[in-house]
C-alpha cells in the first residue's frame, strides 16, 4: 500500500537503484484514497475541466492564468500558474513505487539554496513539511516556499511565488489547481527523479511551432516560445527561475 510521506525521514533508494519499478510486472498494489493530486488511477469523475499536458492533467482554475514554456515541438520545459501577485511553478518527476523522496529533495534544495547565500526555514504547512527560502537577489529578497507531494512512482514539487509563498492563505485558486492536479505516470520504466514528459495539446503546439518560425523568419535566434492560456497570462512575480536539486 502506497502511502505519502511528507514528514517522514530520509529513505534512500538501493544501493544501484537507477530505474524506477516497472509497472509491467504483474504484481498488484493497494493504494490510500487520496484528496489530491491524484494518481490517473484514482482521478475523480469531477467533471473538472483540465488541460492535458501528457503526464499531467492540469486544472485551469477560474481567475488563474496558465503559461507553458515550450520548444517547436511543443515539448514543455516549464509550467506556471499565476493569479494576481501570486505564482505557482510544477515540476513533475518520477520517482520509486513505495518510496516517497520529497525528505531527500528537501535537504538538497537547502543545500543549494544555502551555497546562493540564503536562508531556509522548513515549516509544516498545507502541503505537509514546508521549505520557505529567502534568497537575496539584485532587486531585493526574493521568497519562495518550496511543498512536495509523493505518489506511487511520481512525484510534485509545487513551488510558490509572490504573495503565496509568504501567505499560506493568498491565492487559494493556486492550491486548488496542486489539488485537483491528475498525474498519468505511464508504464515505462524511467530513472528516479527524471523529469516525466509534458507536451501541449496540438493546437498549442502548432501555435507554438508558428511563433517560433516567425521569429527565425524576423531573424530572431530562439527556439522556444510562451503559450499562455486561463485569466491572467501575463504573471506579476519576479520569473527567476527556482533552484533545483541535482538529478
Amino acid at each position: 500500500m502506497f502511502k505519502r510521506r511528507r514528514g517522514s525521514k530520509k529513505q534512500r533508494p538501493a544501493e544501484g537503484a537507477v530505474l524506477d519499478s516497472l509497472a509491467e510486472t504483474g504484481e498488484t498494489y493497494e493504494r490510500e484514497a487520496t484528496e489530491g493530486p491524484y494518481d490517473a488511477a484514482d482521478a475523480p469523475e469531477d467533471g473538472i475541466r483540465r488541460i492535458d499536458l501528457g503526464a499531467i492533467r492540469l486544472p485551469v482554475p477560474k481567475g488563474v492564468g496558465f503559461q507553458a514554456q515550450t520548444d517547436a515541438k511543443g515539448n514543455i520545459s516549464q509550467v506556471l500558474l499565476t493569479t494576481g501577485s501570486s505564482a505557482l511553478q510544477l515540476l513533475v518527476r518520477a520517482a520509486p513505487r513505495s518510496e516517497g523522496i520529497w525528505p531527500e529533495i528537501r535537504e538538497e534544495l537547502t543545500t543549494t539554496v544555502a551555497g546562493q547565500g540564503g536562508q531556509v526555514e522548513e515549516v509544516e504547512g498545507r502541503w505537509g513539511t514546508e521549505l520557505i527560502a529567502k534568497v537575496a537577489t539584485k532587486k531585493g529578497a526574493n521568497t519562495v516556499r518550496f511543498c512536495g507531494v509523493d505518489g506511487p512512482r511520481w512525484f510534485v514539487q509545487a513551488t510558490f511565488q509572490g504573495q503565496r509563498a509568504l501567505d499560506e492563505d493568498a491565492a487559494p485558486e493556486l492550491d486548488e489547481a496542486l489539488r485537483d492536479l491528475v498525474i498519468d505516470r505511464g508504464s515505462i520504466a524511467m530513472p528516479v527523479r527524471e523529469p516525466l514528459p509534458l507536451k501541449l495539446p496540438p493546437k498549442m503546439a502548432e501555435e507554438a511551432a508558428a511563433r517560433i518560425a516567425q521569429r527565425k523568419a524576423e531573424g530572431g535566434d530562439g527556439s522556444r516560445a510562451i503559450i499562455a492560456a486561463g485569466d491572467t497570462p501575463r504573471p506579476q512575480v519576479r520569473r527567476k527561475p527556482s533552484p533545483r536539486p541535482k538529478r
